[in-house]
């Protein structure tokens, strides 16, 4: 699977002309998304980028383009030489992004139904972990290094704790008695066979994800960990985009819950609900994190 903070750094997928033909005014929305699978975000995106375009029209936008980065970098790349407009995704790749090219929040995505979601870190319920200090000298699972919920807020939550958190080769890498190691399981199926057949001792992941896949096993583990809630999804638009089209982008979004066709889109977005202003509780945890998201790029 392609890292999407540092992966390969390939020329991007770009879907262009295929949603409207060309009108007589300026040119298109690029909105952008970062996956290894370019063709399956595409069809992702297809039924937000039609309605979306549709509704420019009248600011001159005559059709909607979708680009698809490889990773982190190259999207902040985009962001700030005006390749992408609008990037969605959720909080932690937003927040490097905006970090790297000065790109700005506009609303939160309800993603799939939901508007928000917590990261957790689970442990198997035998006693041998019962809060976090007990993961001292111990290894924990990690989703991947872009996941939201499932590395980077977990693991600003150790840090801001006073844990040193350690990167591992695999889970029998020795730990020294003042860390925290921690390995990649690339999936939060892998993290919850991991922690029951006690490969690691704890892992991280949202707590939608959890739920599901504790599934019969859930009397076996507990939570010693939930972060605040955070943003299922974010807009963010490049720093540079025209007011007035940031402006009604914001009015159209806002909006779409509300009409027909509108409901329709958003139901073929990833089954989306609607769009809403990014609460000022979650606001300030985003910007809390803020100064560890330079320590992960490595600007510090």
């Amino acid at each position: 699977m392609m890292n999407r903070m540092f992966g390969s750094g390939g020329l991007p997928f770009v879907l262009a002309g295929l949603l409207f033909p060309a009108f007589a005014w300026a040119g298109p929305l690029n909105i952008g998304s970062i996956s290894s699978e370019p063709v399956a975000e595409i069809r992702k995106f297809l039924p937000f980028a039609r309605y979306l375009a549709k509704e420019l029209q009248s600011e001159e936008i005559d059709q909607g383009k979708i680009i698809v980065a490889n990773n982190i970098p190259q999207m902040a790349n985009f962001l700030r030489e005006g390749n992408v407009d609008l990037y969605i995704d959720s909080p932690f790749p937003v927040l490097a992004a905006s970090r790297l090219s000065g790109s700005k929040f506009l609303l939160r995505r309800w993603k799939k139904g939901s508007a928000q979601y917590h990261s957790v870190i689970f442990t198997k319920n035998d006693g041998v972990i019962s809060r976090l200090e007990d993961l001292r000298g111990k290894i924990v699972a990690f989703e991947e290094p872009f996941s939201s919920s499932g590395y980077f807020f977990p693991k600003v939550a150790l840090m801001q704790e006073g844990f040193k958190l350690v990167p591992k080769g695999n889970a029998s890498d020795p730990v020294g008695r003042d860390e925290v190691g921690y390995i990649f399981s690339l999936d939060d199926e892998n993290t919850m066979v991991w922690v029951l057949r006690g490969k690691v001792v704890a892992g991280a992941m949202d707590d939608q994800s959890y739920l599901r896949e504790a599934r019969r096993h859930i009397n076996s583990l507990k939570v010693v960990y939930k972060d605040p809630p955070l943003p299922r999804h974010i807009v963010s638009y490049r720093a540079n985009l025209s007011a007035k089209l940031v402006a009604r982008i914001k009015e159209i979004l806002a909006k779409m819950d509300q009409s027909e066709g509108g409901k329709k889109a958003l139901q073929d977005f990833e089954r989306t609900t609607k769009f809403d202003d990014i609460p000022e509780s979650s606001m300030a945890s985003l910007l809390r994190a803020t100064k560890f998201i330079d320590l992960e790029l490595g600007l510090k």
